[in-house]
C-alpha cells in the first residue's frame, strides 16, 4: 500500500489512517497510539480564548463561578465523556481556572482545593 497507492481491491480515494493519526468519529478521535493530549489542544485554546475574553469583564467569585462551569465545564464536557481527559489536561484547564478566579495572582488568597468543596462547606 505505501508504494502504490493501492491496497487489494480498495478504491484509491480510501485513505487508511496510519498510527498516531487520529480519525473523527462522532465527535470522538480515535486511533492507534494517538497522543491524547494533542487530541485536547485545540478545545484548551478555544477554552483559554474564552477566558481571556472573560477576564475583561468585572464578575465576583459567585460569578466567576458560574462562567467556569458555563464555559469550561460545558465546553469540555463531551470530548471528556467520549474520549476521557488526560491528567496533564485536567492539570493545565485547572490552572487556568485558577488563574482566572484569582485574577493571576501568584498567591491566592484561598487555596484551590477549598473552591471546589461543596458550597456547604465553604467552596464555591
Amino acid at each position: 500500500y505505501q508504494t502504490t497507492g493501492r491496497w487489494g481491491n480498495y478504491p484509491e480515494n480510501v485513505h487508511l489512517a496510519a498510527d498516531g493519526e487520529p480519525v473523527r468519529i462522532l465527535g470522538a478521535w480515535l486511533g492507534n497510539r494517538v497522543n491524547e493530549s494533542e487530541i485536547w489542544a485545540p478545545k484548551i485554546e478555544k477554552i483559554l480564548t474564552v477566558i481571556n475574553h472573560w477576564k475583561n469583564a468585572t464578575a465576583t467569585l459567585n460569578g466567576k463561578r458560574h462562567i467556569v462551569q458555563m464555559m469550561v465545564g460545558g465546553m469540555s464536557q463531551f470530548l471528556t465523556d467520549v474520549q476521557r481527559m488526560p491528567k496533564s489536561v485536567m492539570i493545565r484547564l485547572n490552572k487556568l481556572i485558577r488563574e482566572y478566579v484569582w485574577n493571576d495572582r501568584h498567591s491566592p488568597p484561598v487555596q484551590f482545593d477549598y473552591l471546589l468543596l461543596p458550597i456547604e462547606q465553604g467552596g464555591l
